[in-house]
């Protein structure tokens, strides 16, 4: 196969970045499970930045992403909160039916249910015990209707 051909059949690699200290709101473009190339395996918050706080280090149309292993004790709460916050429901009201729903893409898309949503994210750095830095990510529930980041607080 030519090298040609092989970008012809070839799918474009996703020009992303994790999110760094700010706080973003943002479009979910897609919410799914994966493994990396050693075999862990993890989910990752795929998001397109509509308005941040600083446009110049985080600009509007930018991709960021949220990668989390699946070994890692924190990662089930951590998605917990984020799918809560993003439907807008109490921890209480999440049910095993939503949570499978968010992670299993759609037949026809191929993408999660959660992909065309809006959320706001709070990002911010903190130490770990190790004593290394550790982008911590808040999520809360955005006006869907909004089209920058001071209408999308509620």
């Amino acid at each position: 196969m030519s090298f040609i051909d092989q970008i012809a059949d070839a799918t474009a690699r996703r020009q992303s970045e994790y999110f760094s200290a700010g706080q973003y709101f943002v479009r979910i473009d897609d919410f799914k499970e994966g493994e990396n190339r050693k075999g862990r395996e993890f989910v990752v918050l795929e998001c397109t930045v509509l308005d941040s706080d600083n446009t110049n280090e985080h600009p509007k149309g930018s991709q960021r992403s949220w990668l989390l292993m699946q070994d890692m004790e924190t990662t089930a709460k951590n998605v917990r909160a984020m799918l809560c916050a993003v439907l807008g429901i109490s921890d209480e009201g999440l049910n095993t039916d939503m949570i499978a729903k968010a992670l299993t893409p759609d037949r026809k898309t191929g993408k999660s249910a959660l992909a065309g949503l809006k959320t706001v994210i709070h990002a911010k750095v903190i130490q770990t015990r190790r004593g290394t830095d550790f982008t911590l990510l808040n999520f809360s529930t955005a006006n869907q209707d909004a089209n920058d980041l001071n209408d999308a607080i509620r």
